[in-house]
């Protein structure tokens, strides 16, 4: 398999997260009009739900395995007993579900819903986490081409599995999950057959240190991250627990709504930040390419996601009709805080890849931990029934403990990497100024601009707006970003070689 260099892998990552947005759009137009609004808000919640709980199992290794294969690539040891640990997680997951639903208390966590369905959702959960940590295997061996084709083939098989269901009246939960569960299996399963037998190929001699030294090693790495992961990941359950309690099913469809938009994002900035793990390992002795890296890393992705989020928040009253149809018109507000923490979110793990790139997971834990506080205590203020609001905030609850606590968080880790890297935090925390304020106002000015001259909210009308306002909106943070490139940390001529490229591929 083909090694490329850092731009390169992006510039492919940044190609195939085109398609793979359209056709996840694709699929999420589907849903909303097949499902219920109920079927709709037990899928939200399953998801965000399972994801948690999978990602609580796994322990931190995947941080782990990507940090330690980016620095030896021919260990091929490191692969393999990751893959032992996720099986034998994926089992005890099962049977512990199996369990606590017999015993009667998954029944009221998920009421409403069957043995059959909950397992279906954990499943999935499983598979799609292994997905992606097949994706940071790749990332880890800088192989971006092979991985990309295969999860645009997934997603394109999904879709066409989906649009046939949804044709023939046979789209359900039921039917989604299991198209889901085993397009995914397959793919992946493919996938880590390939890069196994790619490094048995590019490798003669096997590297495998043996289970019992990679479980210390695993340990001493993920020890500070362990229970920082566990209350983080239990905080996001409580916050959709308690949306489901106080608000009810149709409230978390809403709010499903709006995250669906976010995930659709997270192909844009996920991809570089996986990437940036290996980047910032291999060069975590060099403090000075370390330093230039991670300010280039905050400008770009400060810029490319606002770009996006920004537009999609001042724009969704156009937008979540034409994808999800008239019943989730109630999103626009949601949807816009759930886009500007979309942004935060973006930062997030770009400060996140540095610390764990580097190796420094007791800080890591440390500024997790915190995190967590100020979440605990937003959930409390904005989502609990409280005296302010005594019947809590439902979906704009959510969104703003994500937006308010996210903002907090990633502010603090952009000081404690400032201090790290020995760099002025104020200059890096002000990257964002004029990102945001620049595509909030021209979103904002071309929304009232088109509304005053179009009038009309039919579909073809609101498709119309979309397009005209994209196109203009476009033109113009385009042309600023030509003129001055080194906005997003950048030459022109590196700029014109990135343009090349994706135009090329």
């Amino acid at each position: 398999m083909k090694r490329d260099e850092f731009k390169e892998r992006y510039v492919i990552k940044l190609a195939s997260s085109v398609l793979l947005v359209i056709l996840n759009a694709f699929i999420q137009l589907i849903l909303p009009r097949a499902f219920s609004v109920e079927e709709y808000g037990y899928y939200t919640y399953n998801l965000n739900v399972f994801m948690s709980v999978v990602n609580i199992a796994t322990l931190s290794t995947q941080s782990a395995l990507v940090s330690k294969l980016s620095k030896r690539n021919e260990e091929i040891g490191l692969i393999l007993f990751y893959l032992k640990f996720y099986l034998i997680m994926a089992l005890v997951l099962n049977l512990a579900v199996i369990g606590l639903y017999i015993s009667g208390f998954l029944q009221n966590t998920f009421v409403g819903q069957t043995l059959f369905i909950i397992l279906l959702g954990l499943e999935a959960a499983i598979i799609l986490r292994l997905q992606t940590d097949s994706i940071g295997i790749f990332d880890a061996l800088a192989v971006s081409r092979f991985p990309a084709v295969m999860q645009i083939i997934l997603k394109a098989g999904i879709c066409l599995a989906v649009l046939i269901s949804y044709l023939v009246g046979q789209l359900n939960l039921a039917c989604f999950y299991i198209i889901q569960i085993l397009m995914t299996f397959i793919i992946t399963f493919s996938m880590l057959y390939e890069i196994i037998k790619d490094q048995k190929r590019k490798y003669s001699t096997r590297v495998d240190r043996g289970n019992r030294i990679y479980i210390k090693e695993f340990w001493k790495f993920c020890k500070p991250l362990v229970l920082s992961n566990v209350v983080s990941q239990m905080i996001v359950i409580l916050m959709n627990w308690s949306l489901m309690n106080w608000a009810g099913v149709v409230e978390q469809a809403i709010f499903g709504a709006a995250w669906q938009l976010n995930a659709l994002v997270s192909y844009i900035f996920s991809p570089y930040a996986e990437l940036s793990k290996r980047e910032f390992a291999v060069i975590c002795n060099d403090i000075g390419e370390l330093k230039y890296r991670y300010i280039q890393s905050l400008k770009l992705m400060m810029w490319i996601i606002s770009y996006f989020a920004i537009f999609i928040g001042f724009v969704s009253e156009w937008l979540l009709p034409v994808v999800y149809g008239d019943k989730y018109a109630g999103a626009t507000l949601v949807t816009i805080l759930i886009m500007f923490y979309t942004v935060y979110q973006a930062w997030g793990q770009i400060s996140g890849a540095f610390l764990l790139a580097t190796e420094r997971t007791k800080i890591s834990a440390a500024l997790a931990v915190m995190g967590q506080l100020i979440t605990f205590g937003l959930v409390f203020v904005f989502q609990i029934p409280n005296f302010i609001w005594p019947a809590g905030l439902g979906a704009l609850g959510i969104a703003l403990t994500y937006l308010v606590s996210n903002i907090l968080s990633v502010s603090i880790s952009l000081y404690v990497n400032s201090k790290i890297l020995k760099t002025v935090f104020w200059n890096n925390y002000s990257i964002q100024i004029l990102p945001i304020s620049l595509c909030s106002i021209t979103a904002i000015l071309l929304k009232c601009a088109i509304d005053h001259l179009w009038n009309g909210n039919s579909t073809i009308v609101l498709i119309g707006k979309l397009l005209i306002a994209g196109i203009l909106y476009t033109a113009v943070i385009g042309i600023i970003v030509w003129m001055k490139p080194e906005l997003l940390g950048v030459t022109k001529e590196n700029l014109r070689r990135m343009i090349r490229k994706i135009n090329k591929d």
